[in-house]
Protein backbone atom coordinates (compact mmCIF):
# COMPACT_ATOMS: atom_id res chain seq x y z
CA UNK A 1 0.00 0.00 0.00
CA UNK A 2 2.81 2.39 0.93
CA UNK A 3 4.51 1.69 -2.43
CA UNK A 4 1.28 2.57 -4.31
CA UNK A 5 0.91 5.88 -2.45
CA UNK A 6 4.53 6.83 -3.25
CA UNK A 7 4.07 5.89 -6.93
CA UNK A 8 0.90 7.97 -7.18
CA UNK A 9 2.67 10.88 -5.48
CA UNK A 10 5.55 10.74 -7.96
CA UNK A 11 3.13 10.58 -10.90
CA UNK A 12 1.24 13.63 -9.63
CA UNK A 13 4.49 15.57 -9.17
CA UNK A 14 5.58 14.70 -12.72
CA UNK A 15 2.27 15.88 -14.13
CA UNK A 16 2.37 19.13 -12.17
CA UNK A 17 5.97 19.76 -13.20
CA UNK A 18 5.14 19.19 -16.86
CA UNK A 19 7.54 16.26 -17.26
CA UNK A 20 4.77 13.98 -18.46
CA UNK A 21 3.47 16.42 -21.05
CA UNK A 22 4.52 16.17 -24.66
CA UNK A 23 7.73 18.17 -25.16
CA UNK A 24 8.23 20.71 -27.91
CA UNK A 25 10.42 19.65 -30.83
CA UNK A 26 14.16 20.21 -30.35
CA UNK A 27 15.19 23.81 -30.89
CA UNK A 28 17.86 24.79 -33.39
CA UNK A 29 20.04 27.82 -32.88
CA UNK A 30 18.39 31.00 -34.07
CA UNK A 31 19.30 31.82 -37.65
CA UNK A 32 17.73 35.27 -37.70
CA UNK A 33 19.38 37.62 -40.13
CA UNK A 34 18.52 41.14 -41.12
CA UNK A 35 19.04 42.99 -44.38
CA UNK A 36 20.64 45.90 -42.55
CA UNK A 37 24.25 46.07 -41.48
CA UNK A 38 25.65 45.25 -38.07
CA UNK A 39 22.75 42.96 -37.16
CA UNK A 40 20.21 45.80 -37.18
CA UNK A 41 16.95 45.65 -39.12
CA UNK A 42 16.88 47.62 -42.36
CA UNK A 43 14.63 50.66 -42.45
CA UNK A 44 11.85 49.76 -44.88
CA UNK A 45 8.61 51.64 -45.53
CA UNK A 46 5.33 49.70 -45.12
CA UNK A 47 4.52 50.35 -48.80
CA UNK A 48 7.72 48.54 -49.77
CA UNK A 49 6.82 45.62 -47.49
CA UNK A 50 3.41 45.27 -49.15
CA UNK A 51 5.24 44.52 -52.41
CA UNK A 52 6.19 41.18 -50.86
CA UNK A 53 9.88 41.89 -50.30
CA UNK A 54 10.87 40.45 -46.93
CA UNK A 55 13.69 42.08 -44.94
CA UNK A 56 14.99 38.68 -43.88
CA UNK A 57 16.43 35.64 -45.60
CA UNK A 58 15.50 33.31 -42.74
CA UNK A 59 14.07 29.96 -43.75
CA UNK A 60 10.47 29.12 -42.84
CA UNK A 61 11.31 25.58 -41.77
CA UNK A 62 10.57 24.53 -38.21
CA UNK A 63 14.18 23.48 -37.63
CA UNK A 64 15.35 27.04 -38.35
CA UNK A 65 13.06 28.70 -35.78
CA UNK A 66 14.40 29.02 -32.26
CA UNK A 67 12.06 30.17 -29.50
CA UNK A 68 14.97 32.24 -28.18
CA UNK A 69 15.04 35.72 -29.71
CA UNK A 70 18.69 36.54 -30.32
CA UNK A 71 19.53 39.37 -30.53
CA UNK A 72 16.62 40.47 -28.36
CA UNK A 73 14.20 43.20 -29.45
CA UNK A 74 15.07 46.80 -28.59
CA UNK A 75 14.27 47.98 -25.07
CA UNK A 76 10.77 49.49 -25.46
CA UNK A 77 11.49 52.14 -22.83
CA UNK A 78 14.61 53.29 -24.71
CA UNK A 79 12.74 53.95 -27.97
CA UNK A 80 11.31 57.39 -28.70
CA UNK A 81 7.54 57.70 -28.77
CA UNK A 82 5.98 57.19 -32.19
CA UNK A 83 3.03 58.90 -33.85
CA UNK A 84 2.20 55.89 -36.01
CA UNK A 85 2.59 52.18 -35.24
CA UNK A 86 1.81 49.30 -37.60
CA UNK A 87 2.18 45.53 -37.45
CA UNK A 88 2.35 43.74 -40.81
CA UNK A 89 1.70 39.99 -40.86
CA UNK A 90 3.05 38.29 -43.99
CA UNK A 91 1.37 34.89 -44.38
CA UNK A 92 3.39 33.70 -47.39
CA UNK A 93 6.71 34.13 -45.59
CA UNK A 94 5.36 33.51 -42.04
CA UNK A 95 6.98 36.75 -40.81
CA UNK A 96 5.88 39.86 -38.96
CA UNK A 97 7.27 43.34 -39.49
CA UNK A 98 6.70 46.02 -36.86
CA UNK A 99 6.93 49.67 -37.96
CA UNK A 100 6.99 52.97 -36.13
CA UNK A 101 6.59 56.17 -38.16
CA UNK A 102 7.06 54.13 -41.38
CA UNK A 103 10.42 52.71 -40.28
CA UNK A 104 10.97 49.02 -39.59
CA UNK A 105 11.76 48.56 -35.91
CA UNK A 106 11.55 44.78 -35.47
CA UNK A 107 10.82 41.60 -37.43
CA UNK A 108 10.53 37.90 -36.70
CA UNK A 109 8.89 34.56 -37.51
CA UNK A 110 5.25 33.70 -36.84
CA UNK A 111 2.86 30.79 -36.99
CA UNK A 112 -0.50 31.76 -38.47
CA UNK A 113 -3.72 29.85 -39.09
CA UNK A 114 -3.85 26.61 -41.07
CA UNK A 115 -5.82 26.09 -44.29
CA UNK A 116 -8.67 24.63 -42.21
CA UNK A 117 -8.54 27.56 -39.74
CA UNK A 118 -7.21 30.52 -41.77
CA UNK A 119 -6.06 33.82 -40.36
CA UNK A 120 -8.32 36.57 -41.76
CA UNK A 121 -6.64 38.85 -44.31
CA UNK A 122 -7.16 42.59 -44.44
CA UNK A 123 -6.43 45.83 -42.67
CA UNK A 124 -7.50 45.90 -39.02
CA UNK A 125 -7.04 47.92 -35.85
CA UNK A 126 -6.04 46.76 -32.37
CA UNK A 127 -9.43 46.35 -30.70
CA UNK A 128 -8.24 45.18 -27.28
CA UNK A 129 -5.09 44.33 -25.36
CA UNK A 130 -4.80 41.70 -22.62
CA UNK A 131 -1.46 40.71 -21.10
CA UNK A 132 -2.96 37.53 -19.53
CA UNK A 133 -5.64 36.54 -22.08
CA UNK A 134 -6.98 32.99 -22.06
CA UNK A 135 -8.75 31.38 -25.00
CA UNK A 136 -12.52 31.18 -24.90
CA UNK A 137 -12.47 28.39 -27.51
CA UNK A 138 -9.53 26.07 -26.83
CA UNK A 139 -8.18 24.24 -23.79
CA UNK A 140 -4.80 22.79 -22.79
CA UNK A 141 -3.83 19.32 -21.48
CA UNK A 142 -5.45 20.08 -18.11
CA UNK A 143 -8.75 21.14 -19.75
CA UNK A 144 -8.06 24.76 -18.78
CA UNK A 145 -8.46 27.69 -21.20
CA UNK A 146 -5.28 27.97 -23.30
CA UNK A 147 -3.04 30.89 -22.26
CA UNK A 148 -2.60 33.62 -24.90
CA UNK A 149 -0.18 36.08 -23.24
CA UNK A 150 0.43 39.55 -24.70
CA UNK A 151 -2.74 39.41 -26.80
CA UNK A 152 -3.72 42.04 -29.33
CA UNK A 153 -7.23 41.46 -30.70
CA UNK A 154 -7.58 42.48 -34.34
CA UNK A 155 -10.78 40.80 -35.61
CA UNK A 156 -13.49 38.96 -33.67
CA UNK A 157 -11.88 35.91 -32.02
CA UNK A 158 -8.50 36.49 -33.75
CA UNK A 159 -5.47 37.73 -31.84
CA UNK A 160 -1.74 38.27 -32.21
CA UNK A 161 -0.24 36.67 -29.09
CA UNK A 162 2.66 34.72 -27.61
CA UNK A 163 2.76 31.06 -28.61
CA UNK A 164 4.97 28.34 -29.97
CA UNK A 165 6.33 29.42 -33.36
CA UNK A 166 7.43 26.99 -36.06
CA UNK A 167 7.52 29.38 -39.02
CA UNK A 168 4.62 27.44 -40.57
CA UNK A 169 0.83 27.81 -40.36
CA UNK A 170 -0.05 25.88 -37.17
CA UNK A 171 -2.76 27.82 -35.29
CA UNK A 172 -6.56 27.94 -35.29
CA UNK A 173 -6.41 31.40 -36.90
CA UNK A 174 -4.51 33.52 -34.40
CA UNK A 175 -1.01 34.79 -35.14
CA UNK A 176 1.63 33.39 -32.76
CA UNK A 177 4.82 35.28 -31.93
CA UNK A 178 7.73 34.11 -29.79
CA UNK A 179 7.73 35.33 -26.16
CA UNK A 180 10.15 38.26 -26.52
CA UNK A 181 8.64 39.34 -29.85
CA UNK A 182 5.09 39.28 -28.44
CA UNK A 183 6.14 41.13 -25.29
CA UNK A 184 7.89 43.84 -27.33
CA UNK A 185 5.05 44.35 -29.84
CA UNK A 186 2.46 44.34 -27.03
CA UNK A 187 4.39 46.99 -25.09
CA UNK A 188 4.61 49.34 -28.10
CA UNK A 189 1.21 49.02 -29.80
CA UNK A 190 -1.82 51.02 -28.69
CA UNK A 191 -5.55 50.52 -29.13
CA UNK A 192 -6.49 51.63 -32.64
CA UNK A 193 -3.05 50.92 -34.15
CA UNK A 194 -3.05 49.22 -37.54
CA UNK A 195 -2.52 45.49 -38.12
CA UNK A 196 -2.27 44.42 -41.76
CA UNK A 197 -2.56 40.73 -42.64
CA UNK A 198 -1.63 39.89 -46.23
CA UNK A 199 -0.11 37.10 -48.29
Amino acid sequence: MHHLVVSLGVLILLLLAGCASQPYPPLASDSSRFSGTGGEPALVRPSEQMSGKAPSTESSSAAAVSQEVNPPPPDPAALPSANKRQLDIRLATQRFNYFEDDQLVWTGPISSGTTEHPTPRGSFQVRSKDINKRSGSYTNYFDQPTPMPYSLQFSGPYFVHEGYVTGRPESHGCVRLRHEDAKFVYSRMHLGDRIVVAD
